[in-house]
């Protein structure tokens, strides 16, 4: 007996000292003597991309990869969007579209490396850059991005603590696909500049991930941005557009990691889309010759994007400052990208390519086709409610919130999307003229009504909220409050009425608050009277009194394809096809006048399809003649923009 179980114990070793001298082989570091990365030993530099596989369906995932490994990629980028994955306090999501552990492994699968940016705080723009609505519930103006707040480190900590241990059976010298992992993003641009708070998050890291994956920091080509946003443990990396010289770029990154591999995190081929902005576009030729000046300094170099995709819900971000306002981030991220917003390769594609093949071999793979686009034609649709109609509905089963004053989106609950102030106007103020004022305080727009009659619309932007309103007979004052998208920069920003609503200087008191949760309409529990059509004496009813209304459509679909919601006369509001949330439209404001319809939203199984729009500020349904939306092959991200307000 001895005989035979020593030698199985002499194969075990054996195996084990092969096994260790192969973990030993697999490594991914910096040789700072000689500027560079080593992928096993050997020199080495990425070429990667961006694909956020949270604004991709994961129907898309794979051909969007293997278009990226076809374009001479060998690595891609994401970020990690906490408020993905954590919804509510301790309630985690890992699946579908937040199956971030599936999309690595399809990475590796495709033949490429991933590049993690796990935030906690990623920009994007993003809603709220990625952090939880749910941090402002207790505090409405906590401080993130520092040491400052014991609550919000304390979430930190525990997110992190699901998050980390999920890349690190995924790390390169683990046999996965991970190379490097970035601390926090664009720290430089932080208010705070609170260089131990970075020494706390890697501390984190370090704990999860251990010693054997590169981290790094990623800030703005500026010294300013530099010196704040980097610690001399995390490698500093770079992000800049085309228009950016290189080697004067570089020079800088090099005061703060005097040795190592040159690296640009984000190198923008295109840009972001903004409600009332033209549409963004870069030129091919300034990208790639910019480009081909950092490939011949043997810079590593990611896209961002190398793939945009949408941002499906109510997932925009937005830019905000005082001077300004807010400009929330349209629902489409196409980001002029190498690939469109619906995947398709463009010329950008190809010119880049044909830069990366004059440093590297491309692999030996054909480029995936672009994905048939079908024009399923027009939809007629009816107004099925008023939002009016349906308050009980969305309040049930606890009904609405009562309070003294007004509370913030966050302070109920209801973080997304839509929120109704309700009150009643003191007898007093009847038949008299009056200045209703929020102080700027709205956020983001909203729309007033005094006996469900709309009165005027405030706007963020706006640098006063204050109106004249007739009052009548009618003495009950509602304002609808829109969400457009939290700031991506890293600010707290709670959302609904922050402040004291007043009639002639007198605070409004005893406010009923309905949340406005849309996806619940698609609920069992809900009961969405989808087959009732309103009496035809209302159904095409344009009057200036519109309130926000509930239209419905269904049309025949023998086929699954990709295609694009046209919406031609209709004002501003959300749509929804099968239930699934496309996103917002604002056609009359412009630059996105069409929203992307992935094929995966319909199934080929079903006969009909649905289109269902909630409209808040006119349709085009005076006449059955014009109250349709119509599905076209072809999108429209480039419409003539107007000003809001």
């Amino acid at each position: 007996m001895a005989a035979p179980l020593l030698k199985v114990l002499l194969y075990s070793l054996l195996a084990f000292m092969c096994l260790s001298q192969s973990s030993e082989r697999r490594s991914f570091v910096i040789d700072y003597d000689n500027n560079c990365f080593l992928k096993d030993g050997q020199p080495f530099r990425y070429i990667s991309g961006s694909l956020h596989y949270f604004r991709v369906p994961n129907f898309y995932w794979k051909d969007r990869l293997l278009k990226m490994k076809a374009g001479g990629l060998n690595a891609v980028e994401t970020y990690v969007p906490w408020n993905i994955h954590e919804p509510l306090p301790g309630q985690f999501n890992f699946k579908g579209n937040a199956d971030l552990v599936g999309f690595i492994k399809l990475a590796n699968s495709s033949g490429l490396l991933v590049i993690m940016r796990p935030g906690p705080f990623i920009c994007a723009e993003w809603e709220f850059g990625g952090y939880p609505a749910w941090l402002l519930a207790k505090n409405t103006s906590i401080r993130l991005r520092s040491m400052d707040n014991k609550y919000y480190l304390g979430r930190v900590q525990s997110w992190m603590d699901i998050l980390l241990p999920k890349l690190k059976f995924l790390l390169y010298s683990n046999w996965g696909p991970i190379i490097s992992v970035q601390v926090e993003n664009e720290y430089g641009y932080s208010s705070a500049c609170d260089h131990s708070y970075l020494k706390f998050l890697e501390g984190i890291f370090r704990e999860h991930l251990g010693d054997d994956v590169i981290l790094f920091t990623n800030n703005g080509a500026s010294e300013h941005a530099l010196e704040c946003g980097t610690i001399p443990s995390l490698y500093t990396t770079l992000d800049f557009g085309s228009s950016e010289n290189p080697e004067n770029a570089y020079e800088k990154a090099r005061k703060f990691s005097p040795r190592g591999p040159l690296v640009t995190t984000e190198y923008y081929p295109g840009w972001l889309d903004q409600w009332s902005k033209p549409h963004q576009t870069r030129s091919s030729q300034v990208v790639s010759k910019t480009f081909d000046k950092m490939l011949a300094l043997n810079a590593s170099v990611n896209f961002y994007m190398y793939h945009g995709g949408s941002n499906f819900g109510f997932m925009n971000g937005g830019a905000y400052d005082s001077s300004h306002g807010l400009f929330p981030v349209t629902t489409s991220y196409d980001y002029d990208a190498p690939l469109t917003e619906a995947g398709d390769v463009t010329a950008k594609f190809h010119i880049l390519r044909e830069i990366i093949a004059k440093y590297e071999k491309l692999p030996p793979v054909p480029i995936p086709a672009n994905t048939t686009k079908f024009a399923y034609g027009k939809v007629k649709m009816s107004r099925k409610l008023t939002l009016f109609d349906l308050l009980p509905k969305f309040s049930a089963p606890l009904g609405p919130v009562k309070a003294t004053f007004p509370l913030t989106m966050e302070q109920i609950g209801q973080n997304y999307g839509f929120i109704l102030y309700q009150t009643q106007i003191p007898p007093r103020f009847a038949q008299s003229n009056v200045t209703l004022s929020i102080n700027n305080l709205v956020r983001d727009r909203g729309i007033i009504y005094i006996g469900k009659i709309r009165q005027a619309t405030m706007f963020r932007r706006r640098n006063d909220q204050n109106v004249t309103l007739g009052i009548g007979n009618m003495l009950q004052l509602d304002i609808l409050v829109e969400n457009m998208g939290r700031c991506n920069q890293g600010v707290a920003e709670p959302k609904g009425i922050l402040g004291n609503v007043t009639l002639n200087g007198s605070i409004l008191m005893d406010w009923q608050i309905y949340p406005i949760n849309l996806d619940n309409l698609f609920s069992n529990q809900f009961d969405f009277p989808f087959s009732e059509i309103e009496k035809s004496d209302h159904m095409y009813d344009v009057d200036k009194s519109f309130a926000p209304s509930f239209f419905y459509g269904e049309f025949p679909v023998n086929s699954s394809h990709d295609t694009f919601l046209h919406l031609p006369g209709w004002s501003k509001g959300q749509a929804y096809v099968n239930g699934f949330n496309l996103g917002r439209y604002w056609p009359v404001i412009g630059p996105q006048i069409t929203l992307f319809v992935p094929a995966d939203v319909f199934s080929m199984k079903q006969k009909y399809a649905s289109v269902m729009l909630f409209e808040l500020d006119g349709s085009p349904c005076n006449s059955p003649e014009t109250c349709f939306v119509e599905f076209v092959n072809t999108p429209s991200l480039n419409g003539t923009v107007h000003p809001i307000g």
